[in-house]
């Protein structure tokens, strides 16, 4: 038998081409690019803004991000310029859900390891943001908050404080995780040169993110490419050294400490407003 399709976990994101003698797989076709029921073919039957709803089904750990960027990508098709506020919120936002993408990934890493104390601090902290992105969107995953030309709606009167108090915990957790990991021997021995990945493979795949910079490309495109009001922002952008897990693993603790900067800068400097253009059209 021949091209029995097995799809893998969450939809769908991977597809096997398996050729089968009997019970015995003996070829296997790796078919990659399929996420969550074929997007890219949905968004086919509706209109620009009926796609929003989708882009949260992307990355549901940061959809946020996800709705933004698609929004401003169609702004940009149509020579629109949102309010100043819209884009400030644009990029609190955004950088709240890479903090709590980084999260999952780091507490869920050190799980898989045998760290299950770190998955609980991590999952702590990130439910923190979720309650935050619950009280602004009004969902903690599938938010579809985002809107072609602004956004559903402004942030409620109690933001500043909330948000504060959800860095100050998340920055505990980060000093408790490195207590827990830095002089782990277990942790480092599992970690460090363990998936090497050069910097010329890592362009040669298309790698980006944390797995591109962790091997030292120095490659982020809110520095290279501003888009929203990133340029207004003082930022570093860490890089590893090696492109192991261990190099992964600390460019994405690092990245988070960069996020709550933005953050705070951007609250620092909010500037008051509308949130969305005022043409419907």
């Amino acid at each position: 038998l021949e091209n029995q399709e097995i799809k893998g976990p969450d939809g769908g994101t991977i597809k096997f081409n398996l050729k089968l003698d009997g019970e015995e797989v003996v070829a296997c076709d790796t078919e990659v690019g399929y996420l969550h029921r074929g997007f890219e073919k949905m968004v086919e039957q509706g209109t620009w803004t009926q796609c929003i709803p989708y882009t949260d089904r992307l990355n549901y750990a940061s959809p946020l991000i996800n709705n933004f960027l698609f929004a401003e990508a169609v702004e940009r098709m149509l020579g629109v310029t949102v309010p100043e506020r819209c884009s400030y919120i644009r990029v609190i936002l955004s950088e709240v859900s890479r903090i709590a993408d980084h999260l999952t990934c780091l507490g869920m890493a050190a799980a898989e390891l045998g760290a299950i104390t770190v998955g609980f601090y991590t999952n702590e902290a990130r439910e923190l943001l979720y309650n935050i992105n619950q009280e602004v969107t009004g969902a903690r995953l599938t938010v579809t908050y985002g809107r072609v030309g602004g956004l559903a709606r402004d942030l409620p009167p109690d933001f500043a404080d909330r948000m504060g108090a959800a860095l100050t915990k998340i920055r505990e957790t980060l000093s408790d995780t490195e207590k827990l990991l830095e002089r782990n021997r277990i942790f480092i021995d599992r970690m460090v040169g363990v998936g090497l990945m050069t910097p010329e493979d890592a362009v040669s795949y298309g790698l980006t993110g944390p797995l591109l910079r962790a091997t030292g490309v120095k490659r982020d495109l809110r520095k290279d490419d501003p888009y929203m009001l990133y340029d207004r922002f003082d930022f570093d952008v860490p890089v590893g050294t090696k492109g192991d897990n261990f190099d992964r693993f600390s460019v994405r603790f690092e990245e988070i400490r960069q996020s709550m900067r933005i953050v705070e800068q951007a609250l620092r400097t909010l500037p008051a407003g509308p949130v969305s253009i005022d043409d419907h059209t």
